[in-house]
């Protein structure tokens, strides 16, 4: 590569005829450059006696090394890169139709792979050192995240949302308490009637359930049963709508009421459902165990928990998307924004 690069040169500097045949540059030309192959292969041939020190016809690693060394290099690893290159056949031996470089030549490829390699070691230094910072900084934001076993008293107050739905469920059980004076059921009604008489008292507990859930200082039971109370508090809604549905359809159908034993069968079916899912929730809550074996409503609670998978590689909170959220329930809140994060203070 070298020859072609210069016969240019040459040319011009050789003093020839105004017009020279193009036939006889040519010949000139390959014989520049078959006499520059001739130097050529006498320097790899000396560079190949030199290197063969005991003269078996075959260039060891250590015969290259200490050649090498001679030069001025001395690394081990590019020294073995190079003599792997090289050997082409694997022998483990550099022979004379192996050796396609001179001595100058060596050391240059010998430097070139050492700074190949202190760039990759500067590199990997750098990725270890950005991968250390990024783990310090997830676990200091991970620290926010309270999700250690349950203690006794989280235990007891995870039970305590769902009086929310409890109370506001009292409506479907109007056939089955009435008349009853089991004096658990007055203090259910004593709860009752001072829940109903403070204004919006539905709505400031769906609020407040809804905030406090959003606060990852306190514990992941707590946490999750305040979404879960409010998720069932919110499915209650549905069948009261569909019996007022029922109610107008059989009205405009001619005026024919709903039969009372009918209307029984559907409340009473809905409050014994609501309990048996209290049951199981505070059952479970109780031994330390999130009741998310509820269908629909499990899932969309767990879904919306904060987790670790939640935070970029930074460390910073992300927030699922709204498109990435699923089922009806999914999409009724965006409590993950109101997490807060050292870098929303930052922000302010």
């Amino acid at each position: 590569m070298l020859l072609r690069s210069l016969l240019p040169l040459l040319l011009l500097l050789r003093p020839s005829l105004p017009f020279a045949p193009a036939a006889a540059l040519r010949a000139e030309a390959s014989a520049l450059e078959a006499s520059f192959a001739a130097d050529r292969a006498l320097s790899i041939q000396a560079a190949f006696s030199r290197l063969d020190k005991d003269a078996d016809g075959v260039v060891s690693l250590g015969e290259l090394s200490d050649a090498l060394a001679k030069e001025g290099f001395t690394d081990p690893k590019a020294v073995a890169r190079l003599f792997g290159e090289l050997d082409r056949d694997g022998s483990g031996g550099i022979d004379a139709s192996e050796l396609t470089v001179t001595i100058p030549e060596m050391g240059t490829r010998v430097e070139a792979y050492v700074r190949e390699e202190r760039a990759a070691r500067r590199e990997a230094e750098i990725q270890l050192k950005e991968e250390k910072e990024k783990a310090a900084r997830l676990e200091e934001r991970m620290q926010l995240i309270n999700d250690a076993p349950p203690s006794t008293s989280d235990k007891l107050l995870s039970v305590l949302p769902y009086l929310f739905p409890l109370l506001d469920g009292l409506q479907y059980g109007r056939f089955v308490l009435q008349g009853s004076d089991n004096p658990a059921l007055n203090v259910v009604a004593l709860l009752y009637v001072l829940y109903r008489s403070v204004p919006f008292s539905g709505f400031a507990a769906f609020f407040a359930l809804n905030l406090l859930s959003g606060n990852t200082s306190i514990n992941r039971l707590v946490r999750y049963n305040m979404q879960q109370a409010i998720f069932v508090d919110i499915a209650l809604i549905l069948p009261g709508l569909l019996f007022g549905v029922a109610q107008v359809l059989s009205q405009s159908a001619g005026g024919i009421a709903i039969p009372q034993a009918a209307s029984e069968v559907l409340y009473d079916g809905v409050f014994f459902t609501l309990l048996a899912t209290l049951l199981y929730c505070t059952g479970s809550s109780l031994l330390g165990k999130e009741p998310s074996a509820l269908p629909i409503i499990g899932a969309a609670v767990k879904e919306r928990m904060p987790s670790a998978d939640n935070f970029d590689e930074e460390g910073r909170f992300v927030p699922r998307q709204r498109e990435e959220r699923k089922g009806f329930f999914g999409s009724l809140f965006d409590k993950e924004e109101d997490v807060k994060t050292p870098d929303d203070e930052d922000d302010k």
